[in-house]
């Protein structure tokens, strides 16, 4: 795919639980930041346009006041592989128009976008570099149980679906350790923005 902008787009991806979401607060301290799962839920919502194209082409499970049922609509995608490969067929390009068009708002010349799974989608072509937030996977566990409140089980599970952190770092341009304090990975995300406004 085509680069989206003449602006320097960098990608923010990793597992669950690694710490995406601190790396994006950090830089929207200074810099415009769009979540991509913020942007699907947008899209999935009644009348908009993820909504209205899933529930034409698909089996989609409503509640009784219409809206996605997003308990049941998870559990599809989790348990029938054909179902969210075509789920993502049709949400995936509204994604990237919707990158798109907020990309070319924005007046900043560097912009973040976070995708957790960026490459599970295959869009990473469409960054200037992509920066890999990793962890050990005992403190994602423990992240996912306090901090979401998803059992162990359950995050074990959805973690084996993601691609693994070694394949992320592997195809990364940078790579974060959030092990530790917010501290030390404040002074690793300021450590890389300086050498990218270089």
């Amino acid at each position: 795919m085509p680069k989206m902008s003449k602006k320097k787009i960098i990608a923010i991806t990793g597992s669950m639980g690694s710490g995406k979401s601190m790396v994006s607060s950090m830089l929207k301290e200074n810099f415009p930041v769009l979540d991509v799962d913020q942007v699907n839920r947008q899209l999935i919502e009644k009348g908009n346009k993820g909504y209205r194209q899933l529930v034409k082409e698909m089996k989609i499970p409503l509640d009784e006041k219409k809206n996605i049922d997003k308990s049941a609509f998870a559990q599809c995608m989790f348990t029938d592989k054909a179902y969210k490969q075509k789920v993502e067929s049709i949400l995936h390009p509204l994604i990237v128009e919707s990158m798109q068009e907020w990309i070319e708002q924005q007046e900043n010349t560097l912009v973040f976008v976070e995708v957790p799974l960026l490459f599970e989608s295959h869009m990473e072509d469409l960054f200037d570099e992509i920066w890999c937030v990793v962890c050990d996977e005992e403190v994602a566990l423990q992240r996912l149980e306090t901090k979401r409140h998803i059992t162990r089980e359950n995050a074990k599970a959805r973690l084996a679906c993601q691609y693994s952190p070694v394949i992320k770092m592997q195809q990364s341009d940078v790579v974060l350790y959030n092990n530790g304090t917010l501290e030390q990975l404040r002074e690793q995300v300021k450590l890389h923005l300086e050498r990218s406004l270089a």
